[in-house]
Protein backbone atom coordinates (compact mmCIF):
# COMPACT_ATOMS: atom_id res chain seq x y z
CA UNK A 1 0.00 0.00 0.00
CA UNK A 2 3.05 2.22 -0.14
CA UNK A 3 2.70 5.31 -2.36
CA UNK A 4 -1.04 4.85 -2.69
CA UNK A 5 -3.23 7.90 -3.20
CA UNK A 6 -4.18 7.90 0.49
CA UNK A 7 -0.55 7.74 1.58
CA UNK A 8 0.30 10.65 -0.72
CA UNK A 9 -2.63 12.70 0.64
CA UNK A 10 -1.62 12.02 4.24
CA UNK A 11 1.99 12.91 3.40
CA UNK A 12 0.90 16.25 1.91
CA UNK A 13 -1.28 16.95 4.94
CA UNK A 14 1.65 16.19 7.24
CA UNK A 15 3.78 18.73 5.35
CA UNK A 16 1.02 21.34 5.62
CA UNK A 17 0.65 20.61 9.33
CA UNK A 18 4.37 21.13 9.83
CA UNK A 19 4.30 24.41 7.84
CA UNK A 20 1.36 25.78 9.81
CA UNK A 21 2.95 24.78 13.11
CA UNK A 22 6.10 26.62 12.06
CA UNK A 23 3.97 29.65 11.13
CA UNK A 24 2.33 29.56 14.57
CA UNK A 25 5.76 29.49 16.23
CA UNK A 26 7.03 32.36 14.07
CA UNK A 27 3.94 34.47 14.73
CA UNK A 28 4.18 33.83 18.46
CA UNK A 29 7.88 34.75 18.47
CA UNK A 30 7.20 37.94 16.44
CA UNK A 31 4.16 38.91 18.52
CA UNK A 32 1.79 38.78 15.52
CA UNK A 33 -1.25 37.42 17.38
CA UNK A 34 -3.84 37.59 14.56
CA UNK A 35 -1.59 35.76 12.10
CA UNK A 36 -0.78 33.17 14.79
CA UNK A 37 -4.49 32.60 15.38
CA UNK A 38 -5.14 32.05 11.66
CA UNK A 39 -2.18 29.68 11.39
CA UNK A 40 -3.36 27.78 14.48
CA UNK A 41 -6.84 27.42 12.97
CA UNK A 42 -5.40 26.05 9.71
CA UNK A 43 -3.09 23.75 11.67
CA UNK A 44 -6.05 22.30 13.60
CA UNK A 45 -8.09 21.91 10.39
CA UNK A 46 -5.27 19.98 8.72
CA UNK A 47 -4.89 17.74 11.78
CA UNK A 48 -8.62 17.07 11.74
CA UNK A 49 -8.58 16.29 7.99
CA UNK A 50 -5.68 13.86 8.41
CA UNK A 51 -7.43 12.07 11.28
CA UNK A 52 -10.67 11.82 9.30
CA UNK A 53 -8.86 10.36 6.28
CA UNK A 54 -7.23 7.77 8.52
CA UNK A 55 -10.58 6.89 10.11
CA UNK A 56 -12.22 6.56 6.70
CA UNK A 57 -9.44 4.29 5.46
CA UNK A 58 -9.70 2.12 8.57
CA UNK A 59 -13.47 1.92 8.20
CA UNK A 60 -13.14 0.93 4.54
CA UNK A 61 -10.74 -1.87 5.44
CA UNK A 62 -13.03 -3.05 8.24
CA UNK A 63 -16.10 -2.87 6.00
CA UNK A 64 -14.39 -4.82 3.23
CA UNK A 65 -13.49 -7.75 5.42
CA UNK A 66 -15.88 -7.24 8.31
CA UNK A 67 -16.52 -10.83 9.14
CA UNK A 68 -16.99 -11.87 5.52
CA UNK A 69 -16.32 -15.61 5.76
CA UNK A 70 -16.06 -15.88 1.98
CA UNK A 71 -12.87 -13.83 1.74
CA UNK A 72 -9.61 -15.73 1.96
CA UNK A 73 -8.26 -15.94 5.48
CA UNK A 74 -4.82 -14.69 6.45
CA UNK A 75 -2.04 -16.85 4.98
CA UNK A 76 -4.56 -18.93 3.00
CA UNK A 77 -3.28 -19.97 -0.40
CA UNK A 78 -5.46 -18.94 -3.33
CA UNK A 79 -4.93 -18.99 -7.06
CA UNK A 80 -4.26 -15.83 -9.01
CA UNK A 81 -6.92 -16.58 -11.62
CA UNK A 82 -9.15 -13.70 -12.62
CA UNK A 83 -12.85 -14.46 -12.95
CA UNK A 84 -15.89 -12.44 -13.94
CA UNK A 85 -18.58 -12.57 -11.28
CA UNK A 86 -21.83 -13.87 -12.77
CA UNK A 87 -23.90 -11.61 -10.51
CA UNK A 88 -22.17 -8.21 -10.40
CA UNK A 89 -20.06 -8.56 -13.55
CA UNK A 90 -16.87 -7.30 -11.89
CA UNK A 91 -13.51 -8.97 -12.27
CA UNK A 92 -12.46 -10.77 -9.15
CA UNK A 93 -9.70 -13.08 -8.07
CA UNK A 94 -10.16 -16.44 -6.44
CA UNK A 95 -11.96 -17.74 -4.50
CA UNK A 96 -15.21 -17.79 -6.42
CA UNK A 97 -18.27 -19.81 -5.48
CA UNK A 98 -21.02 -21.66 -7.31
CA UNK A 99 -24.55 -20.94 -6.14
CA UNK A 100 -28.06 -21.75 -7.20
CA UNK A 101 -30.47 -18.82 -6.95
CA UNK A 102 -34.09 -19.97 -6.69
CA UNK A 103 -37.33 -18.04 -6.59
CA UNK A 104 -40.65 -19.85 -6.87
CA UNK A 105 -40.31 -22.07 -9.96
CA UNK A 106 -37.37 -20.17 -11.45
CA UNK A 107 -33.73 -21.01 -10.82
CA UNK A 108 -30.41 -19.74 -12.03
CA UNK A 109 -27.05 -21.33 -11.46
CA UNK A 110 -24.18 -18.91 -11.10
CA UNK A 111 -20.89 -20.71 -11.51
CA UNK A 112 -18.55 -17.88 -10.52
CA UNK A 113 -19.71 -15.58 -7.71
CA UNK A 114 -17.29 -13.27 -5.90
CA UNK A 115 -16.94 -13.10 -2.12
CA UNK A 116 -18.48 -9.60 -2.03
CA UNK A 117 -21.69 -10.80 -3.72
CA UNK A 118 -21.84 -13.81 -1.42
CA UNK A 119 -21.66 -11.43 1.55
CA UNK A 120 -24.03 -8.86 0.02
CA UNK A 121 -26.69 -11.51 -0.67
CA UNK A 122 -26.22 -12.90 2.86
CA UNK A 123 -25.22 -16.41 1.87
CA UNK A 124 -23.88 -18.52 4.69
CA UNK A 125 -20.87 -20.76 4.27
CA UNK A 126 -21.56 -24.44 4.39
CA UNK A 127 -19.49 -27.05 6.11
CA UNK A 128 -16.73 -28.29 3.86
CA UNK A 129 -16.01 -31.97 4.11
CA UNK A 130 -12.94 -33.76 2.91
CA UNK A 131 -12.88 -35.70 -0.35
CA UNK A 132 -12.42 -38.96 1.57
CA UNK A 133 -15.53 -38.28 3.65
CA UNK A 134 -17.48 -37.51 0.48
CA UNK A 135 -16.30 -40.75 -1.15
CA UNK A 136 -17.35 -42.71 1.95
CA UNK A 137 -20.77 -41.05 1.72
CA UNK A 138 -21.04 -41.97 -1.98
CA UNK A 139 -20.14 -45.60 -1.23
CA UNK A 140 -22.71 -45.71 1.55
CA UNK A 141 -25.37 -44.19 -0.73
CA UNK A 142 -24.52 -46.66 -3.47
CA UNK A 143 -24.74 -49.58 -1.05
CA UNK A 144 -28.13 -48.28 0.15
CA UNK A 145 -29.48 -48.06 -3.39
CA UNK A 146 -28.20 -51.60 -4.14
CA UNK A 147 -29.86 -52.89 -0.97
CA UNK A 148 -33.16 -51.31 -2.02
CA UNK A 149 -33.11 -53.14 -5.38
Amino acid sequence: MKDSEADIAIGVLNKLIDQELEAVRDATRDGNTPFGGYAQTRHNAFLYARDEIRKALAAAVDERGAGNPFLPQRDELVTMDIHTCDLCGRWCSSPVYSVCLCYADQAKVAGEVCADCMWRLKFHPVKIISLNAYRLFERWRLSQSEADE
